[in-house]
């Protein structure tokens, strides 16, 4: 197995093990919606019933902003498609 496989793998195990109550960045959210950053920033998060973020308070001018990964799931599984 090529290091860079092992690199994915271990990737994706660590955020399967996530719980639900853990604190999600932008790039989390896109990770979990198989959409790139750019357009969960610009597309997903901005909608008005998109749940609210936390501000972390990392740096003197702001923080980071987060979400509970559960408040996420919770929203898209509001779009699930009846069959």
């Amino acid at each position: 197995m090529n290091d860079k496989l092992a690199e994915a793998i271990l990737a994706e195990l660590r955020f399967q093990g996530r719980q639900d109550d853990a604190l999600w960045d932008a790039s989390d959210i896109a990770h979990y919606m198989k959409l790139s950053k750019s357009t969960v920033q610009c597309r997903i998060i901005c909608k008005p019933h998109f749940p609210r973020a936390l501000k972390v308070p990392t740096t003197d001018n702001g923080g980071g902003r987060r979400w509970l990964a559960r408040e996420v799931k919770q929203w898209v599984m509001r779009f699930r498609e009846a069959i």
